[in-house]
């Protein structure tokens, strides 16, 4: 119970592991150590499925472990779509097993996907509206979204320019997303890199959770429902 609050995990999900199954504090101790939570995540998808999709897609299949012990090392796209998970040489066969258990034991539902909607108003008075919410009830921005603005402005800025405007190496988020880039393609360019323009993959540093935080800043941003500088927080 204790790790599931260590790393923000739903309890439910740990607790549902079947007898026998992998350890889930080692198990879950090193999937933390790689890059496994910024692409994936228990109970919903991120760039990759969810683990309970993987788990409910093989459940039963005596081949199962050692079929995806071998996509974890090796890498590759095709039967989740056209994402490639990148190879993972530098884990040991041993500890892909040992994660590769552990999630094929896991048991339970899947998130829902968000059905409340909140409605601010942007720069000129404009109604918009956005599956998250951006304001807490004193008109100070969110925990997360302020943790979102932190970390761009301690990362992201170099090259995307402070307040998400755009910068000398990089464009600016905000057009990106209002030309059509979703919280998913986000993620995907974000955790994969843009090696051909100089842009580094972010999987293994951010975890899905804090790359949320900053889709949800620059969002915002792109919204004009909060303005450059830093944002009103909870800790003023």
């Amino acid at each position: 119970m204790l790790i599931g609050l260590l790393f923000g995990l739903p309890l439910a999900l740990l607790a549902g592991a079947s007898p026998g199954a992998e350890s889930a504090p080692s198990a879950l101790q090193l999937a933390q150590q790689q890059d496994c939570f910024s692409c994936h995540a228990i109970d919903h998808d991120v760039v990759g499925p969810a683990w309970l999709k993987i788990a409910q897609t093989y459940d039963g299949q005596p081949q199962a472990a050692t079929i995806l012990t071998f996509k974890v090392l090796n890498g590759g796209a095709g039967h989740w779509g056209s994402v490639p998970m990148p190879a993972h040489p530098k884990l040991s066969e041993a500890d892909a097993k040992q994660i590769v258990k552990w999630i094929l034991s896991l048991k339970g539902n899947l998130r829902k996907e968000p059905t409340t909607t909140y409605t601010y108003k942007d720069e000129s008075g404009k109604p918009v509206t956005v599956d998250f919410k951006i304001f807490n009830d004193k008109h100070q921005v969110t925990d997360n979204v302020f943790s979102g603005y932190e970390k761009y402005d301690s990362y992201c800025y170099r090259c995307h320019g402070p307040d998400a405007v755009g910068g000398e190496y990089a464009p600016d988020l905000r057009k990106s997303i209002a030309n059509g880039m979703n919280r998913r393609d986000f993620f995907i360019v974000a955790m994969e890199g843009r090696k051909d323009k100089g842009m580094p993959d972010w999987a293994g540093f951010f975890t899905a959770d804090e790359m949320e935080q900053i889709y949800e800043y620059v969002k915002a941003r792109q919204l004009g429902v909060i303005g450059p500088g830093r944002p009103r927080s909870a800790g003023d």
